[in-house]
């Protein structure tokens, strides 16, 4: 089981400003493996995902939800509290196979490639930035992913506090990273709330 909090925006033209900071600071799709994860769907059902992602059964549900937060002048938005179980599927499990390979039953297929970092305290308190594949204990992972449904290409901005402690960092990066665009309330929400769109 695995608690974090996580405020996340989406949106359907790409924020230019956001894309030019991740590739002036080194991050660029074309240097990421993209994956697909395969979504049950549940209509009407905000507070839960049931999805399956490169071998494994993972199930998230949303356990809080805050009134609407300024972050900045420019950013508003919802933070959501998440509880997420994974399940390993055995590696001859035919039902899991034929939803993610001959994409049957109706799973909803989600293409994502993601870019971004980790902010985790150093040895000498010091906020510092990891890669996407480091594990600190706890810290804040932002992430900008280019996510493709249904033929239809769509863009996430987001921020995910993992660990037993929420780290504490100055917000004012997220302003540098969004530059002239706004992060709008009504954009925010979680997958399972975006994917209930299609």
């Amino acid at each position: 089981m695995y608690n974090s909090k996580e405020i996340r925006w989406f949106y359907k033209t790409e924020p230019e400003s956001i894309r030019n900071w991740f590739e002036e600071n080194g991050y660029i799709f074309e240097n990421t493996e993209a994956r697909t994860d395969y979504y049950l769907p549940l209509k009407d059902k905000n507070d839960l995902s049931i999805k399956l992602r490169e071998n494994n059964i993972e199930v998230k549900q949303r356990t809080g939800r805050s009134e609407n937060a300024d972050l900045t002048d420019s950013i508003q938005g919802y933070f959501e509290d998440y509880t997420k179980w994974s399940f390993s599927s055995a590696e001859d499990d035919s039902l899991f196979h034929e939803i993610t390979e001959k994409e049957k039953f109706s799973w909803l297929p989600v293409k994502k490639e993601r870019i971004g970092f980790k902010l985790k305290k150093d040895d000498h308190d010091k906020i510092v930035r990891v890669a996407l594949e480091e594990f600190p204990p706890y810290g804040c992972q932002l992430e900008y992913t280019r996510v493709k449904v249904k033929d239809e290409i769509w863009y996430s901005f987001a921020l995910e506090w993992f660990g037993d402690q929420e780290l504490e960092f100055d917000l004012s990066i997220l302003d540098e990273i969004i530059g002239e665009h706004k992060l709008e309330a009504s954009d925010s929400m979680g997958y399972a709330e975006f994917l209930n769109k299609f």
